[in-house]
């Protein structure tokens, strides 16, 4: 008796274990992360599940017809989720990816690019112009203060007025380039980092570090001049700050556009490679998608 009792405890416990694990599931159980999300899936029989991220906040994703899913925004390390419904406990991981750069660097280089666009363009001309003699305009004025010493002291003096002149016109600039321009901080996580009629920036940062990016740009945008015009830019902008080359990008982007209005039943393209920066290509009905990734 003693025996078909423990037997029958035994049989019971595996069954209810069994009822446990059909509670919750996932489709994979280790997730490889494309664009700024790891989008992570399964089966549960609740309503809602919780998940934790390393160990991190619980967080709730809502079950809809037996079905849910969440997204983890990428990392530079291995992260491990968590995932609850009643008492069923899944695990599962999803894989590192490499940043893009230091976030607060990139911020910078970006919003020098965008205020130097609302220059006039003969200013533009004329900045460009002293960047790329600045080091050989130096050394003339070192050997002139040689020799002459009033017109080297007339010359910086001439340079002095035309930097206060420009600091005035910089800061015109970015008055006006105020919505454009990426927050220099923000907080860890996916979010909007500009956001204008045109165009939709969003990045994922974590300690720092600029882990990827998206280009969002309805659609119907893309049908005016303006719309395409402030797209080029900000899509120009965005990879010279990546240090990718934007006239090659710009190049084969234009090929993609040409291949989807082919077959507009697609949603992903070919990557687009350059200088280590990887340009992922998406569409849905209203919106067109470009996502920078390492």
């Amino acid at each position: 008796m003693k025996k078909f009792l423990l037997g029958a405890l035994g049989l019971l416990a595996l069954t209810l274990a069994g009822c446990s694990s059909n509670k919750l599931t996932t489709n994979k159980s280790s997730y490889h992360p494309t664009a700024l999300t790891a989008v992570v899936k399964g089966n549960a029989k609740s309503k809602t599940v919780t998940y934790q991220i390393d160990g991190g906040q619980k967080q709730k994703a809502e079950v809809s017809g037996g079905t849910y899913f969440f997204q983890v925004p990428t990392a530079t390390k291995d992260q491990q989720v968590k995932i609850t419904a009643g008492t069923a406990h899944k695990t599962v991981s999803v894989k590192h990816v490499n940043a893009l750069g230091n976030y607060k660097k990139f911020a910078a280089k970006y919003n020098q690019m965008v205020i130097a666009t609302h220059l006039p363009a003969k200013v533009q001309k004329q900045l460009a112009s002293a960047q790329k003699t600045q080091a050989a305009t130096k050394k003339k004025l070192a050997a002139l203060a040689q020799t002459n010493p009033t017109a080297a002291a007339a010359a910086v003096q001439k340079q002095q007025a035309a930097a206060k002149q420009l600091q005035a016109q910089m800061a015109t600039a970015k008055k006006a380039a105020k919505d454009d321009l990426l927050p220099t901080k923000t907080a860890a996580g996916v979010k909007n980092l500009i956001s204008t009629k045109a165009v939709t920036v969003r990045g994922n940062v974590q300690d720092g570090k600029l882990i990827g990016l998206a280009l969002i740009t309805p659609t119907k945008q893309m049908k005016t001049k303006s719309g395409q015009k402030d797209f080029g830019t900000t899509f120009a902008l965005l990879g010279g700050s990546l240090n990718a080359k934007p006239k090659y990008v710009i190049k084969k982007f234009e090929k993609v556009l040409k291949d989807a209005k082919k077959n507009s039943s697609s949603t992903t393209t070919k990557t687009i490679r350059s200088n280590g920066v990887r340009f992922n290509t998406g569409f849905s009905t209203d919106h067109l998608y470009i996502y920078m990734t390492k």
